[in-house]
């Protein structure tokens, strides 16, 4: 199979072909950015949850449930049998959950209570900016006091901006198909919202976030960690 970019990552698109599931093939640098986190509470002695939301298979909920953490796993899709029997194989199956449910329609805070660390990669530019307010205001609630958000978002700057029919348009309003050149490769179906750093950083901050970090990875999509 080709490589789809130049991380070497090959086209296992997800479920409901909402773009390619890229932590089971990697930790990217955000992922490991939270798993670096995670194992300073713990060797401070502290017990950690950690939720992994739009997790696919859930490669990075098992990064985080090896890294000490109680985790749970959520998608929209039922990954629950897999990601199971990888807890159980990697031995950290009393650890781990996972959940099936719609983001945009679930009080995480009132149904799995808060954690220090919540991990939303790659999901985020699926709803409109005001569907992503609420989602990202849904996910302050459930932090810990003190507790992180490592959020990505597919980039405005990146390839999947070319010829991107939502380029134009500000954020509130932008909320388009990719070519269809970009949705071949990358497998992501249905409408986006695509960012750039400036729009994460004052998504987060309209959420009631206080930014940490804004970056772009060498693709060109748009990284975040806030608390």
């Amino acid at each position: 199979m080709e490589n789809l970019n130049g991380y070497g990552d090959k086209r296992n698109v997800t479920i409901g072909n909402q773009g390619v599931d890229i932590a089971a093939q990697r930790a990217d640098d955000l992922d490991n950015m939270a798993l670096e986190h995670l194992r300073a509470m713990r060797s401070h002695g502290s017990l950690t949850r950690a939720l992994d939301l739009a997790s696919a298979s859930g490669g990075q909920a098992l990064r985080m449930a090896k890294a000490g953490a109680d985790v749970v796993a959520l998608d929209i899709d039922d990954y629950s049998e897999p990601f199971l029997q990888a807890a159980g194989v990697a031995g950290v199956a009393e650890r781990c959950r996972f959940v099936q449910t719609d983001i945009t329609d679930y009080d995480i805070e009132a149904s799995l209570g808060q954690f220090d660390v919540i991990v939303c990669q790659r999901m985020i530019h699926y709803v409109p900016y005001n569907v992503a307010i609420d989602v990202v205001g849904n996910i302050r609630r459930a932090l810990k006091p003190g507790g992180q958000l490592y959020l990505s978002a597919s980039g405005l700057e990146s390839e999947l901006g070319d010829d991107y029919a939502g380029a134009g348009q500000s954020v509130e309003a932008r909320y388009e198909l990719l070519s269809s050149e970009m949705v071949e490769k990358h497998g992501m179906h249905g409408l986006v919202c695509l960012y750039t750093r400036d729009e994460i950083a004052r998504l987060l901050e309209v959420a009631g976030m206080e930014v940490l970090q804004v970056f772009s990875s060498a693709f060109g999509n748009v990284k975040a960690r806030a608390r």
